[in-house]
């Protein structure tokens, strides 16, 4: 979707329209489309808190833009002018001191004068504005019409969330997102009920508005990607490529090379999180690090083609405590917040393991067709089998799994 999405706004970009508005809900999202744009030599800039933007695209921020403008120094030059005016006030007197602080505030004045002129001047340069869906109603935008307006991944973000960057002028809009997969996420059980966690994507499927399906996936092995077309879109999907362009990694005895999917049936290790707001499994966690480790000792994969997910925030941490720190450029996150991206191998870590049933968040269908679906070559699951089978969806998971004899017994007996 986001690839589509992409090439949506490079044509738009073509056409000379002004500045087109590219939003998304989550940050994550935003980088993605930011990432594929300037792939495709795009003049797009990101607006945003830089410490919230992937690393290796800070330089497209507007405050990086701003460091780097021809004005800079024209910027520093009045700033150190103010300070060294602003110190000497202190020690002058009557109308001498007057005068100065008149003097201060024009030069002041003057700063706001360049720093306007170097946003406008970034601003005014970029095909595609990037941003978040609530980062567009920033103050820095204010007096800008943006015509046409593409939102990813807009299944995830609220209604009001989603207005947000239409009330800046839009007369075209693209909403670009999957109902089958995560929904806005919504704290109050209240603003739920009231109808938060409705998008406007779906506001507008229900209305009649017809969605335009995208029915060719060019990022899973077609083993991978089997198990969520049947269960999730019906069968509709096609796999857009073969599966020798996917080839299994080396670094882990497979069960079957031609399916590079495994389920590491492992029992027990469930515990509430020393901060008890969350859920950790340290059992799942030294596997998960044990495995990655085979990975990337293999040479097959570097840090960045492997990323580790679990629905708990709590067993991120224990994850990357587990992990040797050699390799922490590896990702870890939760399904939540990896909707929308991909790695050539994904691990998944399901944590849940009781004597109850009980899954959790793994209950939501959505969070396992993220989870099942963001694998390129290679896809490791490590869960508790009797857990996951009292889920509806998880028991035909894992029947799928038997089925084609991807239950990996024989890693277990390795360690």
């Amino acid at each position: 979707k986001t690839h589509t999405a992409v090439r949506i706004l490079q044509a738009w970009a073509s056409q000379d329209i002004g500045t087109i508005l590219a939003v998304a809900d989550s940050n994550v999202a935003v980088d993605n489309l930011l990432e594929g744009l300037l792939g495709l030599g795009v003049r797009a800039v990101r607006l945003g808190q830089p410490v919230k933007v992937r690393e290796n695209l800070r330089l497209a921020t507007v405050d990086a833009q701003m460091e780097n403008h021809p004005l800079r120094r024209d910027l520093t030059e009045h700033l150190e002018l103010n300070d060294k005016l602003a110190r000497r006030i202190s020690g002058m007197k009557g109308k001498e001191k007057g005068l100065a602080h008149r003097e201060l505030n024009r030069g002041w004045k003057e700063v706001r004068r360049i720093e306007g002129q170097m946003r406008d001047d970034i601003l005014n340069r970029a095909q595609v504005l990037c941003c978040t869906c609530i980062g567009a109603g920033h103050v820095l935008l204010d007096g800008r019409r943006f015509s046409r307006v593409l939102l990813d991944e807009a299944t995830q973000a609220t209604e009001p969330a989603s207005l947000v960057p239409l009330v800046r002028g839009a007369r075209q809009i693209v909403l670009v997102g999957d109902h089958c997969q995560l929904p806005p996420t919504v704290i109050s059980q209240r603003a739920e009920k009231g109808g938060l966690r409705r998008s406007l994507f779906e506001r507008l499927a229900k209305m009649g508005i017809e969605p335009m399906l995208l029915d060719t996936q060019y990022r899973m092995h077609p083993a991978i990607s089997a198990f969520p077309n049947e269960t999730f879109y019906e069968g509709r999907l096609i796999d857009g490529i073969e599966a020798a362009e996917r080839p299994a990694p080396a670094g882990l005895l497979w069960n079957d090379w031609e399916a590079p999917i495994v389920f590491l049936p492992l029992k027990g290790g469930e515990v509430l999180s020393p901060d008890g707001a969350s859920k950790e499994n340290p059992a799942e966690a030294g596997w998960i690090a044990r495995l990655l480790e085979g990975l990337l000792e293999a040479g097959d994969l570097a840090q960045k083609d492997i990323g580790i997910i679990t629905p708990y925030a709590g067993q991120v941490r224990a994850i990357r405590d587990a992990i040797p720190e050699r390799y922490d450029s590896v990702e870890v996150h939760t399904v939540d917040g990896y909707q929308g991206r991909e790695k050539e191998v994904i691990l998944f870590s399901c944590v849940r393991s009781n004597d109850d049933g009980n899954v959790g968040f793994l209950a939501d269908s959505r969070r396992l067709n993220v989870a099942l679906t963001r694998a390129r070559r290679g896809l490791i699951v490590v869960g508790d089998p009797d857990t996951l089978r009292s889920d509806e969806t998880w028991s035909a998971w894992l029947a799928h799994i038997r089925s084609r004899n991807l239950e990996a017994w024989h890693l277990l007996g390795m360690a």
